[in-house]
């Protein structure tokens, strides 16, 4: 016989900066660490634009997906304190 045990979850999420460039198309997009140390300046309007992506590691498969994708998953519980609440389900045998 096989139970099924609920158990809560806790994943810190990871807020990264990345620096788009919007006079070339084509440039790399940087984290802002990155964009620093390789060009030696901040990154300042209107040639360049810093954009906030939170992200997380799902621990239903591991797998890196954006906090706002965390919302729209059944296990989903609440975002609190700079982590996601989710459910995980142990099986007991």
């Amino acid at each position: 016989m096989s139970i099924n045990v609920e158990n809560v979850n806790r994943v810190s999420i990871r807020p990264i900066k990345i620096v788009l460039d919007l006079s070339d198309p084509f440039g790399l997009e940087l984290p802002l660490e990155d964009f620093i140390r390789i060009h030696k300046k901040i990154p300042e309007p209107p040639e360049y634009k810093i954009v906030g992506v939170e992200v997380v590691t799902c621990s239903e498969d591991s797998q890196p997906v954006l906090v706002t994708e965390c919302g729209q998953c059944a296990r989903f519980i609440r975002r609190f304190n700079g982590q996601i609440f989710c459910k995980k389900f142990l099986p007991i045998e």
